[in-house]
């Protein structure tokens, strides 16, 4: 969700922030999830 949306806002901080609410979660938590997301597909 976070990786699709990134075209939409100025930062990816930004799109995390936007969609950790909606998922009920923190946008830290999110972004954990999202780094981890990155590493395991080489992305980071």
């Amino acid at each position: 969700m976070v990786l699709e949306s990134q075209g939409e806002y100025d930062s990816q901080w930004a799109t995390i922030c936007s969609i950790a609410p909606k998922i009920g979660c923190t946008p830290e938590t999110l972004r954990v999830w999202v780094r981890q997301h990155e590493r395991d597909t080489g992305r980071r």
